[in-house]
């Protein structure tokens, strides 16, 4: 174990509910994870403990917690139980549902599970998903319009650090992923509070500066990758910091280096090769290659997964498009090392925080300020796709 671990945890499940959350004093909390595991990992529990911690400390009379179980989800997906798999993610809907209506607030402690379904036929990991969405879209629709709360973590376990960091020792792995998730969350800082809030000021800083120069168009050039997206006149550069309706901040996920915006749907025209392998519900697609015309994708391959990423590519009209363009506004040297590693982290947000990135699927509404513009996609996905890739603009 790292020496420094329990201050580190501390000072990590301190960033969650102080800068992620802004917990507020009375407010209920509820841990989950409904995007591949349906459920928070075991091997998360020592992040649950320190957070659950911080929340009492906040003044939070009560932290639930739905846990996670990786081999009862493999059996669904294997004997094509919809009818069970249905009835947890419904339940689970509910029980979010329910937690929203009493005002409380959302931790999402994500891990990696890219060998999860190793195996399993395409058509029915996409099924899995597509009924995850079905029901937990709702759910999160409702967050997005700032009823309350939420964010996202990543949650480190022994198999996740053993697909990162297969070149070092066992012994040596699961310390070298935690170090590197203290790292990204500023928690290795004196005080990592303050350094979020520095960080939040300076990316809402950069966002400003890229509202006041409306540009026309973005290029991503790289190896592999020549694609030109043209940017809505009523684009809003925007970061991972917002607020409720009630006016509380927070932010959406942990950790975050990017800004972002949305741009026109039907814009895309060029070449691209994502640089990192993608996990998608709990399978892998990698070596990715796509091509887009009039804003579509019009071809696509991969070295492995080809088959679930075609079924992803037309699960909706709007899941060939592009929904969201980042870039980070810190490059080169001034990145932190984890960014400068070309380590796959196999997690989407440590990757999407690494490297310039776009995203397949839904736009989001406050990245335009027409909410009715044609421009915006909408789709029951979003996957984000980071590349070695090099961005500029082009004034309107």
């Amino acid at each position: 174990m790292l020496p420094a671990f329990p201050a580190q945890l501390r000072a990590f499940a301190g960033v969650i509910v102080r800068v992620g959350l802004n917990l507020q004093r009375g407010q209920r909390l509820l841990i989950a994870e409904p995007y591949e595991l349906q459920g928070v990992a075991r091997s998360a529990e020592v992040i649950v403990d320190a957070v659950r911690a911080a929340a009492t400390e906040a003044g939070c009379p009560a932290v639930e917690v739905i846990w996670g179980d990786g081999g009862r989800l493999r059996q669904y997906a294997e004997k094509n139980d919809w009818r069970g798999f249905t009835s947890l993610v419904a339940g689970n809907a509910r029980q979010m549902q329910q937690h929203l209506a009493r005002g409380g607030a959302f931790l999402f402690l994500v891990g990696s599970q890219p060998r999860l379904l190793d195996g399993i036929e395409a058509a029915r990991v996409n099924e899995l998903q597509h009924l995850v969405w079905q029901h937990f879209g709702p759910v999160v629709q409702r967050l997005m319009r700032g009823e309350s709360q939420w964010t996202i973590a990543p949650a480190p376990s022994p198999d996740w650090a053993q697909a990162v960091f297969a070149e070092q020792p066992s012994e040596r792995r699961l310390d070298a992923l935690w170090q590197t998730l203290f790292s990204a969350c500023r928690c290795d800082q004196p005080d990592p509070v303050e350094a979020w809030h520095r960080h939040l000021g300076a990316l809402a800083s950069d966002a400003d500066r890229r509202n006041a120069q409306r540009a026309a168009t973005l290029r991503y050039t790289g190896p592999g990758t020549d694609l030109t997206v043209r940017l809505p006149k009523r684009h809003v550069w925007c970061t991972a910091a917002h607020r409720t309706k009630a006016g509380v901040p927070f932010v959406q996920n942990l950790p975050t280096e990017e800004i972002f915006t949305a741009p026109d749907k039907d814009s895309a025209e060029g070449l691209v090769r994502v640089a990192q392998p993608v996990s998608c519900g709990g399978a892998l697609i990698d070596d990715i290659e796509l091509e887009f015309r009039r804003g579509r994708v019009v071809q696509a391959a991969a070295k492995s997964g080809a088959d679930l990423l075609q079924r992803l590519l037309e699960t909706d009209d709007g899941a060939a498009r592009l929904g969201e363009v980042a870039l980070l506004p810190r490059s080169g040297a001034t990145r932190a090392a984890w960014q400068r590693s070309g380590r796959s982290f196999r997690h989407p947000l440590l990757d999407e925080n690494s490297a310039p990135h776009i995203a397949l699927g839904e736009s989001y509404g406050f990245c335009l300020d027409s909410f009715f513009t044609g421009a915006r996609n909408r789709s029951l996905i979003h996957v984000d796709l980071p590349l070695d890739a090099l961005v500029s603009t082009e004034p309107a």
